[in-house]
């Protein structure tokens, strides 16, 4: 059992993820149901026309969903310690640069690895891309965003590190509108 912070509580077992369809109810509406395609990418049925998409992510304490018009991706992930030739393996030496640049503007190890996991991820969900170039576009103060150039469309993500009630530190990254 894992308590959360709501004081409500989930079963994981096995770490292993039910995905069968879940009824959301709301008034007014009609009957909405997550589910999963075969990808695992989730998708909400019953709203199709109002093209709504949605993304989730979790780790074995934490779940975060966003949904909303246009393309969506999100990941949370705790921030572990792993040493930079680790996180390099992880991340692929070509990502090598941008981890350096992250650590010049405050970073430590652990937070510049996983915010490029998370923000890769984002994407990846966002967009199926299995190839994706991030650049740094914008910091201010523990937030960064980065953007990615995928089939001629400009995607950004947006990632920041959050300490919930319970657990470790976590990074956010969330694929973020063009405006």
């Amino acid at each position: 059992m894992v308590n959360t912070s709501l004081s409500t509580s989930v079963e994981i077992k096995d770490h292993n993820i039910d995905h069968t369809s879940i009824p959301l109810q709301a008034p007014g509406l009609p009957q909405i149901q997550i589910k999963w395609l075969d990808s695992g990418k989730p998708v909400l049925e019953g709203l199709e026309e109002k093209a709504i998409n949605v993304s989730l992510s979790h780790d074995d304490y934490v779940c975060m969903c966003v949904a909303g018009y246009g393309l969506q991706g999100c990941d949370i992930a705790p921030i572990i310690r792993r040493t930079q030739q680790e996180w390099i393996a992880l991340l692929s030496s070509a990502r090598e640069p941008l981890m350096q640049q992250l650590l010049r503007i405050n970073d430590s190890l652990d937070q510049a690895g996983i915010r490029i996991w998370a923000a890769v991820e984002a994407v990846r969900k966002a967009t199926n891309a299995l190839d994706i170039d991030l650049v740094i576009t914008q910091t201010k103060e523990d937030c960064v965003l980065f953007q990615e150039v995928f089939s001629g469309g400009k995607f950004q993500v947006l990632t920041f590190p959050i300490r919930l009630t319970r657990g470790s530190q976590r990074m956010v990254a969330l694929v973020v509108q063009n405006t």
